[in-house]
């Protein structure tokens, strides 16, 4: 028989570390081990040090103070510029009534310029109520005098045709209470009733930046030529009329090649009316919180006087009516 050598197992534990004097072997995949790994696992982390000289509370008095200055700054100067523009609102508001007629004329034109908001006013027969109406318009600004629609082409590009850059150059406007533009549209019950013949109205401006509101009254006329329809007409307008309708080809084309045919322009359009009001009266009243606020300042247009450069002359009417 042959005897089999006996293995002698302990049961008794025993740390097992690297041997005094020699060094670790490097974890290379070949010539580690499990035992090595178990070694290795044993390591303590290497402890955070504090830096003593650092004190203990706030410290971002810095940031913080920079911070709040970035924010001051923009925030005073608003506050600076609402304060200019109060001061420089009350400098701009009507302080009293004037007390000629040309100054009342010259102050309800600075209201015109300065309003915000203008409405139509009609009698109570031309609207069909009874208290009369008022229609939300938007203006051009006053005209001293009358513009005259040109009929031949212009003298130095007569292939060109006019626009807003000609206007400058060929029939600049002139400041002046005499004629107002505006539109309306023709099914609307204002513009139904100028149509019918009803051609005496009124426009209130109201202004905040003067402190008052005045209403300049006339005798209207409607404008239907082409050139005047393209002057007075403004962008913002597109919104609130139908469009012209689309020209109709008489032979159409299925070539592929078939150059579309361009819109008409806006001012074309069959809801657009355009309105032009003879100001023979302006009255002037303020809205600042005085006694004065009661009163009214009234002036009519001489008869027979178009006025010049500087625009019609005009008469105080007294509160009974009579100039």
């Amino acid at each position: 028989q042959v005897a089999v050598p006996q293995r002698l197992f302990s049961t008794e534990v025993q740390p097992r570390g690297p041997a005094q004097g020699a060094g670790i072997a490097p974890l290379d995949g070949s010539s580690g081990s499990l035992a090595e790994l178990s070694d290795r696992a044993g390591f303590l982390p290497k402890p955070e040090t504090f830096d003593e000289r650092l004190k203990p509370g706030f410290r971002g008095g810095k940031a913080l103070l920079i911070f709040f200055l970035c924010n001051a700054v923009p925030f005073t100067a608003l506050l600076y510029y609402l304060r200019e523009q109060r001061a420089q609102r009350a400098e701009l508001s009507l302080l009293a009534l004037p007390a000629t007629a040309d100054d009342v004329a010259a102050e309800a034109l600075r209201v015109i310029r300065t309003s915000a908001a203008c409405f139509l006013l009609q009698d109570a027969e031309a609207v069909g109520t009874s208290f009369g109406g008022a229609l939300r318009v938007d203006p051009h600004p006053p005209e001293a005098s009358a513009y005259i629609p040109p009929t031949e082409p212009l003298p130095i590009l007569p292939q060109m045709e006019r626009n807003v850059v000609t206007d400058l150059f060929e029939a600049p406007s002139t400041n002046g209470l005499g004629f107002i533009h505006f539109a309306v549209s023709k099914r609307s019950a204002e513009g139904a009733a100028v149509a019918a013949g009803r051609r005496r109205a009124g426009l209130l401006y109201l202004s905040h930046t003067r402190g008052a509101y005045c209403t300049v009254s006339g005798q209207l006329s409607v404008l239907s030529d082409p050139e005047s329809k393209r002057r007075y007409w403004k962008s913002i307008w597109v919104a609130s009329f139908a469009p012209p309708p689309a020209p109709v080809s008489a032979v159409p084309s299925a070539a592929p090649t078939a150059v579309p045919e361009e819109a008409p322009p806006p001012w074309l359009s069959d809801d657009y009316m355009l309105l032009r009001l003879a100001v023979d009266e302006a009255s002037l009243q303020s809205i600042v919180d005085s006694p004065q606020r009661w009163d009214a300042r009234r002036v009519r247009r001489q008869s027979g006087r178009g006025g010049g450069a500087d625009g019609p002359k005009w008469d105080l009417v007294a509160p009974g009516g009579a100039s």
